[in-house]
């Protein structure tokens, strides 16, 4: 019998191994350079205020027919608040409101992409409108998160299938006991991102969710790192802390609406000294108090550049002072979709897939 490499060398008059090595040498480089070559399209979203190009939505179906039966996770009760919603849902209005979305990023250049229908029988993926949690970028692509609870564990499939029909690479995933929602995870910059442990929903001191909460952002953490080690990730512990959520409160480069004394004090210290973070303080009658009377707002939505904003219809006060400050508004009735009427904002409904680079200075 003739082995592999008689035949080569009868074929060729080389051996494979000298194939190997003459022909085809190992080539260093880095994944991020060739994305446009073999994936396609640039895939980076790892800033905030980058120009939005290409954003993930999700159509309201028939999961929202499910409210108002027992929940198919315990402890199968009917109620509103089981499924964490504040009215009973009218699937035209939600689907209206979607097509709202759809026209205003498609009205300012923006790609979207539609998330793949829930399959579950019968479907109760409710919040799957809100696609920033499931996944959220890293350097380069997406990673798939694990939510944390019942009504949104589920949507990593058809997310994932989504990412993977349109060629966005899917760079890594929470996995084992891990736990990350996208709302938490927040890129100040290219350079910079922070990750709260446990907020939002700072209502847990079980220690083994707290750990597992931990593990999800230090995976979060691990991907990013391992793209790009010059990134600075700084994870916020969030045992009674507040991340502050700048990310969701930006309007320009290093700069949100959002009064600091809410915050973290080492946390603005850091921004300030690492980034000169400009902190541009709203007047108090266009905030919200929460329930440990900490103010925010006004909401500034999804950038969609630098200065440039996409917010919901209904706060005329809040457009016309954010206006006064330099930032074009753009608004889209979508009521339905977020709060004070659902559990999210514009911004949660937005997952963003590209983004250009940020400016410079």
């Amino acid at each position: 019998m003739v082995t592999r490499e008689e035949f080569y060398k009868q074929q060729t008059g080389e051996s494979l191994d000298e194939v190997y090595k003459k022909y085809h040498p190992q080539i260093l480089s880095d994944f991020g350079n060739e994305l446009e070559k073999y994936w396609g399209r640039k895939w980076k979203a790892n800033t905030t205020i980058g120009k939005l190009r290409m954003v993930l939505l999700h159509r309201p179906g028939e999961e929202f027919l499910s409210v108002g039966k027992p929940t198919p996770w315990p402890p199968h009760l009917s109620s509103l608040g089981a499924w964490r919603m504040s009215f009973k849902p009218n699937i035209d209005e939600l689907i209206e409101h979607h097509e709202n979305l759809v026209e205003a990023y498609k009205n300012e250049g923006v790609e979207v992409v539609i998330r793949k229908p829930d399959t579950n029988n019968p479907p109760y993926q409710v919040k799957a409108i809100y696609t920033d949690d499931v996944c959220h970028p890293a350097v380069y692509g997406q990673v798939i998160l694990r939510m944390y609870d019942y009504v949104r564990r589920g949507e990593e499939p058809p997310t994932y299938q989504t990412l993977a029909e349109i060629g966005c690479p899917v760079v890594g995933m929470i996995l084992g006991r891990g736990m990350a929602e996208g709302g938490s995870i927040g890129w100040l910059d290219e350079k910079h991102v922070v990750i709260a442990v446990h907020y939002p929903r700072a209502n847990t001191s079980e220690p083994e969710v707290m750990r597992a909460n931990e593990w999800g952002h230090e995976q979060f953490a691990r991907i990013v790192k391992i793209q790009d080690p010059e990134v600075d990730v700084r994870i916020c512990p969030g045992y009674g802390s507040r991340l502050g959520v700048s990310h969701y409160a930006m309007i320009d480069k290093h700069t949100s609406v959002q009064d600091p004394k809410y915050m973290d004090p080492y946390l603005v210290e850091w921004m300030r000294r690492e980034m000169d973070w400009q902190f541009i303080i709203p007047p108090e009658e266009l905030t919200h108090k929460d329930a440990r009377g900490w103010r925010s707002g006004p909401d500034t939505g999804v950038v969609l550049e630098p200065m440039k904003i996409l917010v919901p219809t209904g706060n005329p006060k809040a457009t016309k002072w954010l206006e006064s400050i330099g930032v074009e508004v753009v608004e889209v009735e979508c009521s339905s979709l977020v709060t004070p009427r659902n559990s999210g904002t514009i911004h949660c409904c937005a997952g963003s897939l590209i983004r250009d680079p940020e400016p410079k200075d």
